[in-house]
């Protein structure tokens, strides 16, 4: 039988020009190997969660000379990658979207109208080009947060709770919405970790920062840890058993990059869950989301 995701036009539309009206969507990017796979299985039940559509991103600007080759090969990929969101998510409206620009440019365009944007990327490689290219453009790029799913991360865990990196409560603020909002959304604790190189016993001062971000979100259980040490280390050690680790960067460009090239892109590579990378000069609403008018979060 044929897919559903070649045959129905809504679902497949390489050509169209989605920037008028619509909606917003969770996003995630393809190309095909198990690992995108799973992030599309992952992103499917995070738009089921959110009561969103999902909008499945297959770029292929094939050689000139090989194009029908290439659509073929690319129709396929869609195809098999809407399989999978089906098969997850049934309830999910899925769609596919053939692009004809590059990776990065492709994923930032889709992005315009995304709460989330999702990618996958090997485990175990250090030097893997999603972590030392894509990542960095999404993340400095992307008119949404940015998840990163790798091909080793556990994702059937429930209950498990969200951990966020604070550095400052007020710069990070961008990250602690993702991070609250996504605790409400799956029904879980979220772990507030700052790291710092204060001397022992020094008293912090995160948790009475956080009052108004619990007084928020009454239903979510919040436990706050100022550790001392770097943010790698102790950010690796809390998610383990996590659902997500939210991380703040700074804002775009080649500062962006160079956050994620450090502390960001260690632990986009090693954390033992998925990662959300949300810039801090992200315009989010008070739920987490891109803000789509008026009511804005700011920092």
């Amino acid at each position: 039988m044929d897919d559903p995701a070649v045959q129905d036009p809504a679902v497949q539309d390489p050509a169209a020009d989605h920037d008028a009206a619509e909606p917003p969507q969770v996003v995630v990017g393809t190309d095909g190997t198990a690992t995108a796979s799973r992030a599309v299985a992952w992103a499917a039940t995070e738009a089921r969660v959110r009561g969103l559509p999902l909008r499945i991103v297959h770029a292929g600007p094939y050689a000139s000379g090989d194009q029908a080759a290439g659509r073929r090969r690319a129709a396929a990929i869609l195809a098999r990658a809407f399989t999978v969101a089906r098969r997850r998510e049934p309830a999910v409206e899925a769609h596919t979207l053939l692009s004809d620009q590059a990776p990065v440019a492709a994923l930032v365009h889709a992005s315009r109208h995304a709460e989330l944007l999702v990618v996958g990327l090997l485990g175990g490689h250090p030097g893997d080009l999603l972590v030392g290219s894509i990542a960095p453009a999404l993340t400095a790029r992307a008119h949404s947060p940015v998840t990163v799913v790798r091909s080793d991360h556990d994702l059937s865990g429930r209950r498990r709770p969200v951990v966020v990196g604070v550095e400052d409560v007020a710069a990070d603020a961008a990250a602690l919405a993702v991070a609250f909002a996504d605790a409400a959304r799956h029904a879980t604790p979220l772990v507030a970790v700052h790291a710092h190189h204060r001397p022992p016993g020094s008293p912090g001062a995160m948790a009475e920062e956080l009052a108004h971000w619990r007084a928020r979100w009454p239903g979510v259980p919040v436990e706050v840890r100022e550790v001392h040490g770097g943010a790698d280390e102790q950010l690796l050690h809390a998610c383990r058993g996590a659902r997500l680790l939210v991380l703040g960067s700074s804002g775009r460009g080649l500062a962006a990059r160079a956050v994620l090239g450090s502390t960001s892109r260690t632990l986009v590579r090693l954390a033992p869950c998925p990662v959300t990378v949300v810039r801090r000069d992200l315009d989010l609403a008070a739920g987490g989301s891109p803000a789509r008018g008026a009511g804005a979060l700011r920092s």
